[in-house]
């Protein structure tokens, strides 16, 4: 980050005005692309974000940020097929940890951030067969952030609570539905305890498996779905406070919206159509409008879908981005520093992440992408390396490696 400090006493200062200091000249302009810093080069207006902080004297401090560049991938390895990445601090150092899912060995790696934003040799942890979705949080009330994993073929959930330091206890399963694809936890009936929410691929519907209060969980409760419902997210989408959920139905082509009754029951699905095989979803305000959007990854049309909330909790249609081959992840989060969520998605068969950046209202400029390894399956955005960027983390599934994209700054 470039920063440039400007001693004045105004307020505000318009765009179109030249300030000279005695180190220092700053010219911005409205009618050109391009803002010059002397004794510097040129950077595109679009890449700069200006943030307005007051410091001492009065002085009015722009902070030039450039920093959603990813041009080099750093990557650990982790077991067979990682299909599923999230990062978190697991042993309460501050420092952002990685969690895979790995598919083909049946277990969970943890990669300790070193400190730097390198991190250790993965330590594994037993799971069920074939973990294809992990999740990461504190499901037992003693502010330590718990493992939990989707078993795909052993039909069952397991949660492995982290014993204080960063290293887990042997996993406790509860049964889910056929197949579960896609776990996420989040507090359904308001009581203060996270509750799991699972995506039953093979029997067409949603599970929720309330927290009993001490870290175990009751027996599901179904509501049924689409077809062959493959990635779930809980969030407030019409803003009465209660966590509604998402599905992406990934057989029949559409996103389900399952309304909270108020009680962590829900009502039955309202679907709205997505692209071709919906295959990930998350819901987040990409407009700035203060209501959550729903945003899908459309493996089979090769594009992300926008649907954009219409403030009661129904949407419009989606309107589509076009990214690489067989988008099988996608996240949303602010990588240009500029107070918008851009989107970002793994592209399975074009070996790449892309970045779409977001124009200011909720609409997205075409992908960049970035290489990563073999058969990207699932990114995650986060800080690293403590440099108040964000990072990408990706699971690359057919090179059994995790990759780190640092933040590179123009």
């Amino acid at each position: 980050m470039l920063v440039v400090l400007i001693s004045i006493s105004q307020t505000t200062v318009a765009t179109t005005t030249a300030t000279t200091t005695t180190a220092t000249t700053v010219t911005t302009t409205t009618e050109t692309t391009t803002t010059t810093i002397s004794e510097s080069k040129q950077y595109s207006s679009k890449a700069i974000v200006f943030h307005n902080y007051r410091g001492a004297n009065n002085n009015f401090c722009f902070a030039i940020a450039a920093c959603n560049r990813f041009p080099t991938q750093v990557t650990y390895s982790t077991g067979s097929n990682p299909y599923s990445v999230a990062a978190a601090d697991v042993n309460g150092d501050s420092k952002l940890d990685i969690i895979v899912a790995n598919y083909a060995s049946h277990n969970v790696s943890v990669l300790l951030n070193n400190g730097t934003g390198t991190f250790a040799g993965q330590l594994t942890y037993s799971t069920g067969t074939n973990p294809r979705s992990v999740a990461v949080a504190d499901v037992n009330g003693d502010s330590k952030l718990d493992i939990i994993v989707a078993n795909y073929a052993s039909h069952n959930i397991s949660v492995l609570l982290n014993d204080g330091n960063g290293t887990f206890a042997a996993q406790v399963t509860y049964s889910s539905g056929s197949l579960p694809w896609s776990v996420a936890a989040a507090d359904v009936n308001e009581d203060s305890k996270l509750d799991i929410i699972v995506a039953n691929f093979g029997s067409n519907n949603v599970g929720v498996l309330l927290n009993n209060g001490n870290g175990t969980f009751a027996a599901q409760a179904t509501y049924s779905t689409g077809t062959t419902p493959i990635s779930v997210a809980a969030v407030d989408v019409n803003g009465d406070s209660k966590l509604d959920i998402i599905v992406a139905n990934f057989g029949s082509n559409d996103v389900g919206v399952l309304l909270n009754n108020g009680n962590g029951t829900f009502s039955a699905q309202v679907t709205y159509l997505a692209g071709i095989n919906p295959r990930s979803v998350v819901a987040v305000d990409v407009s700035g409008d203060s209501k959550l959007d729903i945003i899908v990854a459309n493996f089979g049309s090769n594009d992300v879908g926008v649907l954009l909330n219409n403030g009661n909790g129904t949407f419009s249609a989606q309107v589509t981005y076009s990214t690489g081959s067989s988008p099988l992840s996608v996240a949303a989060a602010d990588v240009n520093g500029d107070s918008k969520l851009d989107l970002i998605v793994a592209n399975y068969a074009s070996h790449n992440v892309g970045v779409l950046l977001n124009n200011g209202n909720g609409t997205f400029a075409a992908q960049v992408t970035y290489s990563s390894g073999s058969s990207p399956a699932s990114v995650a955005a986060a800080d690293v390396n403590g440099d108040s960027k964000l990072d990408l983390i990706v699971a690359n599934a057919g090179s059994n490696n995790v990759g780190v994209l640092v933040a590179v700054c123009n």
